[in-house]
């Protein structure tokens, strides 16, 4: 499965964030594998010549949102940490 799984990938993007975006669909369960190549790879890139007929677009997409959501999150974890650095008053009780 995995080198089924790494061929699909390839076969997608030749970029990292594009075979991250499909890696992210698959595991979440945002797209379901037939594990028949050509199949899965008409479902997620689209039939030849008509990559509108594909779910790549909305994989990338969705996934987008997901890591700007994920970051928007970290970005605000760290807002009590920055809060007691930008304090005035020594740093080492």
């Amino acid at each position: 499965m995995k080198n089924y799984l790494l061929t699909l990938l390839e076969h997608c993007s030749e970029e990292q964030f594009g075979q991250d975006a499909v890696e992210w669909a698959i595991v979440t369960g945002f797209i379901q594998l037939s594990y028949d190549l050509e199949a899965d790879l008409r479902l997620i890139m689209g039939e030849p010549g008509r990559p509108e007929t594909g779910r790549y677009d909305d994989i990338v997409e969705a996934y987008q949102r997901v890591v700007r959501q994920n970051y928007q999150a970290l970005i605000e974890s760290y807002g009590p940490v920055l809060e007691g650095l930008n304090r005035p008053g020594p740093l080492v009780a």
